[in-house]
């Protein structure tokens, strides 16, 4: 939250698109479960959670004078690395990618691997950390 405050300030004050992107992390929803993959309905309801909260923040950043053409969300599902790095700065070319510092304990960092450390390596964009 305090990186998406911050960039959504900086944002406002210089006129620029702001993408917010949260990627449901399929790979450790189905971590213990005997399915491999979310069942379509599972992801529906996850999505319709996760819209919510997006039109929350997005109407937070609203109200603090952003520009509703300004700030745009979007939701995806799957590793989180690949989707930033690949999926999403393929087809919205932006110019930095703003992380927060995760929030994950060092277990889940050994299964999945660092989000931080993949960006950093494979993202063809500038990459800012924000604590």
């Amino acid at each position: 939250m305090n990186a998406l405050k911050k960039t959504a300030n900086y944002t406002r004050n210089h006129n620029i698109q702001l993408d917010i992107l949260y990627v449901i992390d399929s790979t450790i929803l189905a971590f213990g479960n005997f399915q491999p993959e979310m069942s379509s309905q599972q992801k529906r309801q996850l999505k319709e959670i996760y819209e919510k909260k997006m039109a929350n923040l997005v109407q937070e950043i609203l109200a603090e004078g952003s520009s509703m053409y300004q700030v745009h969300s979007h939701i995806r599902f799957g590793d989180p690395r690949k989707i930033i790095c690949e999926n999403f700065l393929e087809e919205y070319r932006d110019d930095l990618i703003v992380l927060g510092q995760p929030q994950f304990n060092q277990l889940h960092r050994a299964l999945t691997g660092s989000v931080y450390a993949y960006v950093t390596k494979y993202a063809t964009c500038d990459i800012l950390t924000v604590r």
